[in-house]
Parts: structure tokens; sequence; C-alpha cells
């Protein structure tokens, strides 16, 4: 037979058995069957398909809600939502079993419930009150230096009330400026602080000094540098009794810096005149040395390279010549200058208010920039320490204490540290200075005591005169009656 032949006629065949062939549909729940493991009563195996399911004894008809083969978040959303509504724009119902419809509806509590009292904070520390700011009044504003410094203590953010004093006019052309037209210009910074000028042509120290913290006195005048110590005490001695006594009146418990020169001798003398009145405060009245401390500081520091900043030489002794002692071995630690460098840096300290003169008319006057720069500074330290936001350390021209007194003066220039209530400490001297620092501090001990011996002669010279032109008024008028000249003035304006 040909090989073709067989070859188509075993295809024919195997194509039409296929044909002829019908496939078997199977299901899955009868073939594949699973058997108990116990057999029942009647020992026959059954398949567990025939096993009915157990009823619910809560829920016995079968549930309407059919699972989804993979429950997404969709699905999970729709669990959460009891009753009604869409979600996503597919519409649900709640499936419930008809016992759980037929129970009563649970009661819910309406009423309000008090809420749990607060829990008290921990007890805080107390802190002493601070005050928003302080009234500085500046008694001999009138001349350039009382310029600069209130145009410094406008920028200060600690004080609320700046007042100017005119106490004397001043005939040369450099202090000819009106005090007046010095507060207009100041009041165009913008700052909080008040400034207000006073004038003593119309009797206003009692005006300018009420309510005030902080009282700066400046000389109210020009002096000639020429002229000797006894002069220019003289010449500032009845204005600073002035001053003190109008102090006395109207803010007693004010915080005294002393600036008029030669400030060892005003500072007793305001000490004695408050004593009278019976208002001295030895931690209220303080004679400035932050002065000549500024200039030995920066000397110290060009002379080492550093920063004047941060360098800073303590005074002791007096307030200005031979009494001035700078102890530059406190500059740096462990450092000395030489003997020869020491003194010459001594001189020019000491020397310094006549370095830098200008002369105009009949005012001399040295360095008002300098002197209104360092002025400021002390202010407001004595600021932040009334109003305890810091205890500063300054050096100033202060009554030493009863167990304190090294030296025939009781008024010596030391360290002090200051707070709300004033001068809270007064520091000793150094135990550690040099020999010529030790040479010169005894010699300024010698000067410190002539001077303050001076305005106590003056002082005492004043009350006897007092006394005496009262006794002799009391001799000569007692029977006269008096001349009131100002019920004249007035009957003649009448007429």
């Amino acid at each position: 037979m040909n090989p073709s032949t067989v070859f188509i006629k075993s295809k024919h065949f195997w194509s039409c058995l296929l044909d002829a062939y019908v496939p078997l549909t199977f299901r899955s729940d009868v073939f594949n069957r699973s058997y108990a493991k116990k057999s029942g009563d009647d020992e026959c195996r059954r398949a567990l398909v025939d096993i009915p399911p157990d009823v619910d004894p809560k829920c016995p008809q079968p549930c309407e809600r059919i699972k989804k083969k993979k429950p997404g978040l969709l699905h999970r959303i729709k669990l959460r939502v009891i009753e009604g509504g869409t979600n996503f724009g597919t519409p649900f119902r709640r499936v419930s079993c008809k016992e759980e419809e037929k129970l009563p509806p649970k009661k819910v509590d309406t009423e309000t419930k008090a809420l749990p009292p607060p829990s008290r904070p921990a007890k805080v520390p107390s802190m002493p009150e601070t005050r928003s700011g302080v009234q500085v009044s500046i008694l001999g504003a009138d001349s350039p230096l009382g310029h600069y410094v209130a145009l410094l203590l406008k920028q200060c953010p600690c004080i609320k009330k700046l007042r100017l004093y005119e106490a004397k006019h001043c005939e040369c052309s450099a202090c000819n400026r009106n005090l007046c037209k010095v507060v207009k210009d100041l009041q165009h910074i913008n700052t909080n602080c008040l400034v207000q000028a006073f004038s003593s042509s119309c009797n206003e120290l009692e005006r300018c000094l009420q309510n005030t913290d902080i009282v700066l006195m400046l000389e109210s005048s020009y002096p000639n540098l020429d002229l000797s110590f006894e002069k220019r005490f003289n010449c500032q001695a009845p204005i600073v009794k002035n001053y003190a006594d109008a102090i006395a009146n109207e803010c007693p418990k004010a915080f005294i810096i002393v600036c008029t020169t030669p400030i060892d001798c005003m500072v007793p003398l305001i000490a004695e005149t408050l004593k009278e009145t019976g208002w001295y405060d030895p931690r209220k009245v303080l004679g400035s040395l932050a002065v000549p401390e500024m200039r030995a500081s920066t000397l110290a520091a060009r002379a080492l390279c550093l920063e004047p900043r941060y360098t800073r030489v303590p005074i002791v002794g007096g307030t200005e010549g031979e009494s001035l002692v700078p102890l530059f071995s406190k500059a740096v630690e462990y450092f000395d200058f030489a003997k020869h460098n020491a003194l010459m840096m001594t001189d020019a300290v000491r020397g310094a208010q006549t370095a830098v003169t200008r002369t105009d008319g009949a005012c001399v006057r040295a360095a008002d920039l300098s002197e209104a720069h360092a002025l400021s500074g002390l202010v407001t330290k004595v600021a932040h320490a009334l109003l305890c936001h810091d205890i500063p350390r300054v050096t100033g021209f202060v009554e030493t204490d009863a167990s304190q007194v090294i030296s025939p003066a009781r008024y010596l220039a030391i360290e002090v540290l200051l707070n709300k209530h004033g001068i809270c400490r007064k520091l000793d001297l150094p135990s550690d200075m040099s020999l010529l620092e030790l040479e010169l501090v005894d010699l300024a001990f010698e000067h410190l005591k002539l001077n303050v011996d001076l305005a106590y002669k003056w002082y005492d010279a004043l009350l006897v005169g007092e006394c005496e032109r009262c006794q002799m008024a009391m001799k000569t008028d007692w029977h006269m009656p008096r001349h009131y000249r100002h019920l004249d003035d007035c009957a003649s304006q009448l007429t």
C-alpha cells in the first residue's frame, strides 16, 4: 500500500474520532470531596458537604450580605456607616436580624456631667515686681555736656522720662542754644522716652525733681581750669547745696549721681545736707568715677593691644588730682607694668582733663563727648539695677562703713555692687597691689582728707552764717511789721 494513502486514511480516522468525542463537565464539589474523621451512628462515612452547618442562636437566618473575595478600602468604609446614606455613589443598607429590631431601644443618658476640677499648678516662687522704666532728672543740662548726655540717654530703653533742668545761663557763644530747642530736637528721636525742659528762671527745680528715680548733677557752668581747687569748690558749692535741699523736699529716695567737680568735696556736702533733713541714705549717694576709669582702661588696652571694652582698670582713692590712683596692675591677670610706664600712664589719666581743651571766651572745657559717653553708661547701669535687671559692678566715691574705714577720710573711691535698693555691697581695696600703687594710695589718703575737711568747713561756716543772720533779724525786725512788696505792686496796678 502506498504510504501516502495510509497516512491520509489514518488522518481521516483520527479526525472523525475527535469529532465524535463529547467532553464531560464535572463539578468540583462532587469529585473533590472530603470525608469526616469520625463516623456517625450508622457507621457510614459522610462527606462534609452533606453535613449542614451549625445554626447561629442569635441570628438563625442566613446573612444576606455577600462577602467579597477581596474586601478593599471602600468595603471597610461601608461597614463603618450605621444606617442609610451613600458612599461614593453606591447605595447600601444595614443588614440586621429581625430579633434585634424587636428589642427595645437603649436609653441614652442625656444628663450633662460636671467636669472634673482643674488641677492646681505648682507654686511659682515670687519674683520682684519690675517697672517699665525710670525717670531721670539732669541738673545743669544747659551745657553741651548735658546735651550730649541727654542724647545718649534718650536711646536707653529703660528710661521712660528724661527731665532737663537749665541751671544757669552762660554768656559764651558755645552755650547759647536754648534748652527748649534741644528738647524739641530730641523729641524727634523714635524712642519711647519723654523729654521735658525746666528752667531756673521760672523756679521749676522742684517740678523737675518730682517723682524722680535718678538725679544726675552736672556742672551748671564751665569753670576755668586754671582756678585753684578751693576757688572751684566755692563757685559750685552754693548751687549743689541748693540741689540737695530740693532733693530732700521732692525726691528724698532718689539715687543721686554726683558729677559736679570737685567730687571729693561735693559728696560730703550733699551727705551733710541730707543728714540735716533726716533723709540721708548712704546707699543712694554715689560720686562718679566713670570718666577716669574709662580713660585708664583705654590707655591700658592700647598699651597691651587688647580690646578696650573688655579691659577694666579700677580707680581707688579720690576722683581727681593727686588723690586719684588707677590700679594698672589689675588690667591683666599676672601682668604688671614697669614702674616708669605706670607713672607715665597715671599722670596721663590725671591730666587728661586738660589734654583736649576747648577754649571759647569764658568757657574752658575738655572732652565733652567722651565724658558724655562715660556718664550715660553709668546712668544706664544704675537704671538697670533699680529695675532688677542686673547687679552691675561700678566704681564710685562713697561713704565707707564704720568697720571699713582704712583712711583718715571717711569717703573713699572703691568698687561697689548695685541692686534695686541702691548700693548693696562695698568691696575692699585689693590686697595684692604693687609697691608703686601702695605708695600712691598713701599719698592719696592725705590729699583726700584735706578735700573732705574743706567741705566740712564750708558747711559749718554756712550754718554759722545762717544762725548769725537769723539772730540779727530777730534783734532788729522783731518789733517792726513785715513789708510785703508784692502787695505794693498790686496796689500800684489798681491805682
